[in-house]
């Protein structure tokens, strides 16, 4: 049984909040994209080769994809919590999902779930087996009104209950984000959609977090956008740290100036001295990949990895023109990995739209998870094809 898109969780009883005001003036035109590229809009699980801007479509149904081939992995019976720090890959759903399923299961009071996309069976049935073990949990989830809309919450299939309540971000903007936390205690984020393409197609990546300073940040956002139905700009609040991690939240107020994630992410590329890895999905912002066509300029070895339509960008483009090995496959992350010591993850891709999105850009100041980063990146990049200059 698929999760549905119109918030239905199959045979899950949900109550869907009523959807928060919209936040008037703040995203107007964002369906064009600022720099009138291809953007997130449009992108977000569109991934296929021979996809063209006309046929990337909107977000809804776009990343349903393919579940031959991958089944669920086996749902715990009771908390058996993931390795704090260990990062999880996909398209090894045993991995990735099998470390979210673990977090779900170690929830015994509260499942807090804020995800953009969310239609595989899998997830459906480890929520279900969490809630039927556990009469005291409840589950919350914050979702996007596109892959929920507001006038389909009252839907036949829907079944009010005490237990599970969804809250909608009706903004034109999206509610990007994806992560879930147990209990506020246990955080799982990553790139990942809950999808079948997500978890069984695409290149994506995951972490569990115990670390309660990180925890509790991400709790606040949640609540800010659950409980307090805000969803819009908030003034810059600065990131928030706690070793080995640094986490940014968007969006910020102004939403045309660059974000503070952007900021720091060009800042990390100009200090870089040995090596930079991308491995990325949506990427219009030439901030970047200016300051990478630098780095090489100065000898740093640059790489990326790019889907194949966002290789038709001006950022991997201005990279293919400098000389640098730029490659494509089937990648949802939004990952950089400097010097071997630092990797940036997160919801947020590396574009126009992600300033105004939800989002999150998590920072990993450790070299043994950039190591495996490290790694995952050269399998990906080892099968890749080469990208070509758009004439």
């Amino acid at each position: 049984m698929r999760w549905l898109a119109a918030c239905v969780l199959g045979s899950l009883a949900l109550a869907c909040a009523e959807p928060p005001p919209p936040h008037g003036g703040v995203d107007a035109g964002f369906d064009a994209g600022r720099d009138g590229s291809l953007d997130d809009a449009g992108l977000d699980g569109a991934i296929a080769s021979d996809a063209s801007p006309a046929d990337a479509g909107t977000d809804a149904g776009a990343d349903a994809g393919p579940t031959s081939g991958c089944a669920c992995p086996a749902l715990p019976t009771d908390c058996d919590a993931p390795a704090a720090g260990a990062p999880a890959f996909t398209p090894d759903a045993l991995d990735a999902a099998g470390q979210l399923f673990s977090v779900v299961a170690c929830a015994e009071e509260m499942l807090q779930i804020a995800i953009y996309q969310a239609r595989w069976d899998c997830i459906e049935r480890a929520l279900s087996s969490a809630l039927a073990r556990r009469p005291s949990l409840r589950v919350e989830l914050v979702v996007d009104d596109r892959e929920c809309p507001p006038d389909s919450c009252d839907a036949e299939l829907l079944r009010p209950s005490e237990r599970v309540t969804i809250r909608r971000d009706a903004r034109t903007a999206l509610m990007h984000h994806k992560f879930a936390i147990a209990d506020r205690s246990l955080l799982w984020v990553g790139s990942a959609n809950f999808t079948a393409r997500s978890f069984c197609t695409d290149v994506n990546d995951a972490l569990a977090i115990d670390d309660p300073v990180i925890v509790d940040r991400y709790a606040a956002v949640f609540d800010r956008m659950f409980v307090e139905a805000r969803f819009g700009p908030v003034a810059p609040e600065g990131p928030t740290r706690s070793d080995p991690y640094t986490v940014y939240f968007g969006p910020e107020s102004p939403v045309n100036a660059p974000p503070a994630w952007l900021i720091a992410m060009v800042a990390a590329i100009e200090a870089a001295t040995r090596s930079i890895e991308v491995m990325v999905f949506s990427w219009t912002r030439t901030e970047l990949s200016d300051a990478l066509v630098a780095a090489a300029a100065r000898g740093v070895a640059v790489r990326a990895l790019v889907a194949p339509l966002t290789a038709r960008e001006a950022p991997p483009q201005a990279l293919l023109a400098a000389g640098l090995d730029v490659r494509t496959a089937n990648v949802h992350s939004k990952v950089l990995v400097v010097d071997g010591a630092t990797v940036v993850t997160g919801s947020a891709n590396w574009s126009a739209s992600a300033w105004t999105n939800n989002e999150s850009s998590l920072w990993i100041a450790d070299a043994a998870i950039a190591a495996a980063y490290v790694a995952r990146f050269e399998a990906a990049f080892a099968g890749a094809a080469a990208a070509e200059r758009v004439p």
